[in-house]
């Protein structure tokens, strides 16, 4: 495994700078970034020299390209599915795409669709899967067991503010209102699929706050809790400016067989985090607590609470200075040198976007009065 693959990057904004070249940088005996691709020349031309990669300026020439092995893919949501299909038709070796990895389900699956047809391997970029803590939760809690009570909660503040502090970010000089435009047209429609005509511009804004935020907890929490029976309760709650996701909240109570697991997701103006979830069934509490995203080697944390010879004990798992992204890519280079199965495969990604629109389903009955 001493191979090292060719990386193209699609998308050359804040995620890939503050977080993916950090990330390829540290593994650099397992990657070289090839070329890079963005709608800016400005940012891709900067994002390329500091790379000392090509900057291609149309993604599809990027994607077709031999000398490209594992393209990522972190374009605004809008446009995941179109490469990651371009990707697939291309039979690169490996795909990581941003999550969410489609603005709905239905998108979703046309990925999974080409990528089984293909055998291109397609990979959601789920971070805090990899987190060594919540690997390390899953092996305590074990499968199957009988969950009382669950909390996973994620509440932010403005990212800008964490990345100023950590990275001087490329920006394009020009202001292009175009892809904010096509995102917002993008949520419209998959929100009005997913919950019919009628919605508001609060559900439009609740629908991208559950696709582009909600969407990191809900594949850890089906991994590590298990998969839901159904949601007993959702509701949008707006805490901020009106027609602005900041201050927006979403609430939302899944039950399990013999247990519930509530779940907040906010985003606020203050500089401060409150990301992690906690477990009860009996004889076992487990707390998982993360990091700001943008801090480059800090540990996420894992508390199990006992009881044993009549004290309580709590086992902590911590200090491990290795993010989920670096894990994330050091699984891309398993997936494509050693024959790895892919541990957050876009035909699972499905799910985590079906569970999405169930949530806005949910939530959009309870502001029509639909159910209490």
């Amino acid at each position: 495994m001493n191979e090292q693959l060719r990386v193209g990057i699609v998308g050359c904004g804040e995620a890939t700078q503050a977080l993916h070249i950090l990330t390829l940088n540290s593994l650099a005996r397992r990657f070289r970034v090839e070329a890079c691709s963005d709608l800016s020349p400005e940012v891709m031309g900067e994002v390329a020299s500091r790379c000392g990669a090509r900057a291609v300026a149309d993604p599809l020439e990027l994607i077709g390209d031999a000398r490209v092995d594992v393209v990522l893919i972190a374009t605004p949501d809008s446009f995941h599915a179109d490469f990651a299909l371009a990707a697939c038709a291309a039979k690169k070796r490996a795909v990581l795409v941003e999550k969410p990895a489609a603005p709905n389900a239905r998108m979703c699956r046309e990925i999974a669709v080409a990528a089984e047809e293909s055998g291109v391997p397609v990979l959601v970029g789920y971070p805090h899967v990899y987190e060594p803590a919540v690997q390390r939760a899953i092996e305590i809690w074990g499968p199957h067991a009988a969950l009382a009570y669950g909390e996973f909660r994620c509440s932010l503040g403005p990212n800008p503010r964490y990345t100023a502090d950590a990275l001087q970010t490329i920006r394009s000089p020009v202001r292009d209102p175009w892809p904010a435009m096509i995102a917002q047209l993008d949520y419209i429609a998959a929100a009005t699929e997913a919950s019919g005509t009628g919605i508001g511009m609060s559900h439009v804004l609740a629908y991208g706050l559950l696709a582009g935020l909600t969407i990191h907890d809900i594949p850890v929490l089906r991994r590590v809790a298990g998969e839901p029976t159904s949601i007993d309760y959702a509701r949008i709650r707006a805490n901020g400016p009106p027609m602005s996701p900041l201050g927006l909240s979403i609430d939302v109570v899944f039950n399990y067989p013999r247990g519930r697991v509530w779940l907040q997701c906010e985003f606020h103006d203050v500089k401060s985090i409150d990301w992690g979830f906690h477990l009860r069934r009996e004889g076992l509490h487990l707390t998982v607590r993360y990091p700001t995203t943008y801090a480059a080697a800090a540990p996420s944390e894992c508390i199990a609470r006992y009881e044993k010879d009549g004290m309580t004990v709590d086992e902590r798992h911590a200090g491990r200075y290795e993010t989920g992204f670096r894990r994330e890519w050091c699984h891309v280079y398993d997936v494509v040198a050693g024959g790895a199965a892919p541990m957050t495969p876009i035909a699972d990604a499905v799910k985590d976007l079906e569970w999405v629109e169930s949530i806005h389903r949910a939530a959009v009955s309870h502001d029509r009065g639909e159910h209490t």
